[in-house]
């Protein structure tokens, strides 16, 4: 068994023979020290994993003009709060709208160490992880681009943030459900908000106050009244989670959380699984999702 010593050593040697072969922008991270399995970094894969998700991060259209924020629940994590604009499938004929969330956004090494623990977690051998972690990472960058709102608006089309309005893929450039429009977030969830809130999934443009209202969450929380499926980063759904749960003998919540994964306590989940995989090597909502798509790991 090797020492602690010895983990951190050939962690770092071998961060550094990665970093001397590839240039890697200045990119957010979700923890400011994050632990990281030597045994994944030292994988095969990791080089050109970090590599693919370098394009992904460097396309988050939420990290705008940030600046450090602090949010309960979140103590001693890199929260920042972001002023954007974004058109998403709507960009060749709308204007963008413009909004603020905040966010926890993990960097490429720790999407990459995710990815790749998720695959082999669940037997994923040499011969079958490319097609994994590509599948993966396709999944999560068509479900949200890799970001993680903690509180705020995350701009989409209509037609990406709801099927009400069509697939954007099968509608004119023109068509106005590719307008763009807020969709509000808590915990990496889909949310709504009771009327008193002020808050509405459209295209208005909200002002300052109406996001340091929300961003107020010991007060906005308690006008949260629905929460929705897909939790980001994995785009798992609560199904997905549940069957992975029941594969590996634990219960659906996390260690202390309360509550039902089929009420607000989704929220709960999705909430101690990013933050305890910033600080390590494992998304479990990553293992949940390639649990659920046993087709990534055939040829």
């Amino acid at each position: 068994m090797r020492s602690p010593l010895t983990f951190v050593t050939l962690t770092s040697t071998l961060l550094m023979t990665f970093f001397s072969t590839v240039t890697v922008h200045a990119e957010f991270q979700c923890s400011p020290v994050p632990t990281i399995p030597a045994s994944l970094v030292g994988d095969r894969f990791f080089p050109s994993t970090v590599a693919t998700w370098v394009t992904v991060t460097k396309s988050r259209y939420t990290e705008g003009e940030c600046s450090d924020v602090k949010v309960p629940g979140y103590d001693n994590f890199p929260t920042k709060r972001c002023l954007y604009a974004n058109a998403d499938a709507g960009a060749a004929t709308f204007a963008s709208l413009q909004a603020e969330v905040i966010v926890l956004n993990p960097s490429s090494q720790q999407l990459a160490i995710w990815s790749i623990n998720a695959c082999r977690v669940n037997g994923a051998t040499d011969a079958q992880i490319p097609k994994c972690l590509r599948e993966l990472r396709n999944y999560i960058v068509a479900n949200n681009g890799a970001q993680f709102p903690i509180v705020g608006s995350v701009v989409e089309s209509y037609c990406n943030s709801s099927t009400l309005y069509g697939t954007c893929n099968s509608l004119a450039e023109t068509n106005k459900w590719r307008r763009p429009r807020n969709t509000w977030f808590r915990d990496g969830i889909a949310i709504d908000y009771v009327a008193m809130q002020g808050l509405k999934w459209d295209d208005t443009i909200y002002p300052k106050s109406a996001f340091d209202a929300v961003f107020n969450v010991s007060f906005s929380d308690v006008n949260i009244k629905n929460t929705y499926s897909s939790a980001r980063l994995a785009g798992a759904s609560r199904e997905q989670w549940t069957a992975w749960r029941k594969h590996i003998g634990k219960p659906d919540m996390p260690d202390g959380g309360t509550g039902s994964v089929y009420g607000a306590g989704w929220r709960i989940v999705a909430a101690a699984v990013h933050k305890a995989a910033c600080r390590g090597g494992q998304n479990e909502l990553f293992d949940a999702v390639v649990f659920a798509n046993a087709s990534w790991m055939k040829p």
